[in-house]
């Protein structure tokens, strides 16, 4: 039945997702008006999430929506509800997303951190944001050995500053789940468990659309990965 379930879901999202392996443990299309059980935002002061009824991310309406307030400095988040993954031994963590700059100076970071807690986090993953980031379609690989726990909380966040910030669109959130081969082994990760050989982005919209980028072609800066996607032009305030 559960897999039944997992396969309807999949099917409903009409995701290109053939890439990926393992049993679906989250999936989220943000289809109604407000936020499932398990589902939070939370940080600073002056940056406003919606459930918009729009698909700049790439899925159907409706999508989550992050706005931030031209004052807003700090870091917010969107915390995935408790995940299971008592018997896996890895995750691919896909999301749409599209990030919306408008022109300034932005020198911002986006990322995916991990929480035994729900109040304390750990950045999994980061990407520095200069401009804006075209719709796009992320699939990230991680290696669970580094993790003390294996029913932890995601989250999406975004942390820099507001004055130069449109909206930040995500949507199609899903974490397939899976164990390693017979000879115990994925591919080599780094000290947060990130798997870059198995990690890549898929351009969703523009000239670009279907184009497949590599995170394991990327230059690697004091462990965190710098942007690959130039986007299109975000809309003035």
């Amino acid at each position: 039945m559960k897999r039944l379930w997992s396969s309807i879901l999949l099917i409903l999202f009409a995701l290109p997702i053939m890439a990926q392996q393992g049993d679906v443990v989250l999936c989220e299309g943000f289809f109604n008006p407000w936020l499932e059980e398990g589902w939070d935002v939370r940080g600073d002061n002056w940056a406003v999430w919606y459930l918009s009824n729009t698909t700049y991310a790439g899925g159907k309406a409706r999508e989550a929506q992050m706005y931030p307030d031209f004052n807003f400095e700090g870091t917010t988040r969107l915390i995935t509800p408790i995940v299971e993954l008592g018997k896996y031994d890895f995750i691919n963590f896909q999301f749409n997303h599209c990030f919306e700059a408008t022109d300034g100076d932005l020198n911002a970071q986006i990322g995916i951190g991990i929480s035994q807690d729900g109040e304390t986090w750990e950045s999994i993953w980061e990407d520095t944001l200069t401009g804006s980031v075209a719709q796009s379609q992320y699939l990230l690989t991680f290696d669970m050995q580094e993790w003390p726990s294996k029913a932890p909380q995601f989250c999406l966040y975004f942390s820099g500053d507001g004055a130069y910030v449109n909206s930040w669109y995500i949507d199609n959130i899903f974490i397939f789940a899976s164990k390693k081969n017979k000879f115990g082994q994925i591919e080599d990760s780094d000290e947060n468990g990130f798997v870059a050989a198995r990690s890549h982005i898929l351009s969703l919209k523009g000239p670009t659309a279907g184009t497949v980028t590599k995170l394991g072609t990327m230059k690697k800066s004091k462990n965190k990965f710098s942007k690959i996607v130039e986007g299109r032009k975000g809309r003035k305030k």
